[in-house]
């Protein structure tokens, strides 16, 4: 059986045979060969029309629901997804590249986030009082998610968003369109009646670009490039129904300082330690660790201990990093493009050869790339989204903290290596990203520890994920309802 085939297994098992009948139209491909996986009919202009009306209905009965009841449909949500994360998996691994292991990984967390998100928007009893704070919903949300997280990233504003009441309309990446289907697919069944809260446009960036503009869209909440987050900010500036503030989560350029306040050992140990985030997903994440500040004294260590991770990262451990292509031509010439920057601007590369070109030519394999450099030079402030790590050096720590700063797009994750505190407390005071992390066990890959998820500056605007207050988002600030319940009170229906 083809991967084509494959495909139209999946979606059969799933109980939709006619997601990609389409005879022509978006071509999908997979990263892994660049196999065609399905042809996809295009939504139009006209179809955001029809399908936002048919949003607009089914989210004001919705959003009449208490909010323990839509709890009830994300729950089930939750447990579908959860039934089919095997296949949902498979998608993502056929047409995002994902090994297999990150990908059953996301599916899991796609359905955690739901039940999660209920948790986290519910209040804790107090003094005998069952509580409960509600807000009006925003309305109609439009959803624009990237191809590196198709499921998980798309949870992160459809949990709170429906739980707050509001319906959405999710334009899902053009690269990984056959994920955003088979989720509809399942949405449709767990959510019965309610299913035409979520509807799915499938195109180009113009059937994003639409999506913005519509006035019948009440919130944007979009992950991406700063570029079409500066996009997105300039539609809405034009529209007159665009009072609710948006989520942008538009990447980053995440740096991490190297100090020499440190032995050896922890040198070794830090190195080893920012791997998951300089290797993770072949570096295509906003998390991904693009810039090492290094100590000078501790420049030749740093290049020489990173040299033998790379040159003993084999295709068997690719697996524990979520190590596979980059997503297709595009992003590989990007990541060729930055080399040649590089040496134009005074610096070497390590590693970062292309793989199994001869074996599988429609695919994008390469080695992790190590880019060394004298000064941080303008390549460094942009984000390249592959696996090539900038290693620059800085002589004293004030200097250190001006470049990890310098970037207007590292606005997402900061991080330090130091046992000094000071060192560590004065970075903390400066950092200009919305996190910052100090000796992390996984680089700058997993930065929100409960906190929130979110960036400053041109990495993005709000939060979602960990955020304290889930619904607050979604909801429209100027009305409160405060409810407090004697739970020792017998009640009848």
């Amino acid at each position: 059986m083809d991967k084509k085939q494959r495909i139209a297994a999946i979606f059969n098992s799933l109980g939709d045979s006619a997601a990609f009948a389409a005879s022509q139209g978006l071509v999908v491909t997979s990263p892994a060969d660049g196999a065609i996986l399905a042809h996809i009919a295009l939504d139009t202009t006209q179809n955001l029309e029809q399908k936002t009306a048919k949003l607009r209905q089914a989210q004001q009965v919705f959003s009449k629901l208490k909010r323990d009841g839509r709890a009830q449909w994300l729950e089930k949500l939750s447990a579908a997804i959860k039934q089919q994360r095997e296949l949902l998996a498979e998608l993502i691994t056929l047409e995002g590249g994902k090994t297999g292991k990150e990908a059953l990984a996301e599916a899991d967390g796609s359905a955690d986030i739901l039940l999660k998100t209920i948790k986290d928007a519910s209040l804790a009893e107090f003094n005998g009082m069952l509580r409960c704070k509600e807000r009006k919903p925003v309305g109609v949300v439009g959803l624009i998610t990237s191809f590196n997280f198709p499921l998980v990233v798309a949870n992160w504003t459809l949990a709170p968003a429906l739980l707050a009441g509001d319906g959405v309309v999710w334009k899902p990446s053009e690269k990984t369109p056959l994920v955003a289907l088979a989720y509809k697919t399942i949405f449709d069944k767990a959510m019965g009646e309610h299913k035409d809260v979520l509807q799915v446009m499938i195109g180009q960036r113009d059937v994003g670009a639409a999506l913005v503009a519509h006035e019948a869209i009440d919130m944007i909440s979009a992950t991406g490039s700063v570029a079409m987050g500066q996009g997105i900010k300039a539609a809405l500036a034009k529209k007159k129904n665009n009072a609710v503030r948006p989520i942008l989560e538009l990447g980053g350029n995440n740096g991490i300082i190297i100090s020499d306040k440190m032995s050896d050992a922890h040198l070794e140990w830090s190195l080893g330690s920012l791997l998951n985030s300089f290797f993770g997903t072949s570096g295509q994440r906003c998390t991904n660790t693009r810039r090492l500040i290094v100590q000078r004294a501790m420049v030749d260590k740093t290049v020489a201990m990173l040299s033998k991770h790379i040159e003993a990262f084999t295709k068997d451990k690719w697996e524990e990093y979520g190590y596979g292509p980059l997503i297709d031509a595009d992003a590989y010439h990007r990541f060729a493009s930055a080399k040649k920057r590089v040496a134009d601007e005074g610096g070497k590369v390590l590693f970062g050869n292309r793989l199994f070109e001869k074996e599988t030519p429609g695919a994008f394999y390469v080695e992790p790339a190590l880019a060394v450099i004298p000064k941080q030079t303008p390549i460094m402030s942009e984000e390249t989204f592959a696996p090539l790590l900038f290693i620059a050096p800085y002589d004293n720590f004030d200097e250190a903290l001006a470049m990890v700063n310098a970037p207007a797009n590292a606005g997402l994750v900061n991080g330090i290596y130091t046992q000094s505190q000071a060192e560590a407390d004065r970075f903390a005071a400066v950092n200009d990203a919305g996190h910052s992390v100090i000796n992390s066990p996984k680089g700058t890959g997993t930065p929100a520890f409960g906190m929130g998820f979110g960036g400053n500056k041109e990495s993005g605007i709000g939060e979602i994920l960990n955020a304290a207050d889930p619904l607050k988002a979604f909801t429209r600030e100027e009305k409160f309802s405060r409810i407090a319940q004697n739970k020792d009170i017998v009640m009848a229906e």
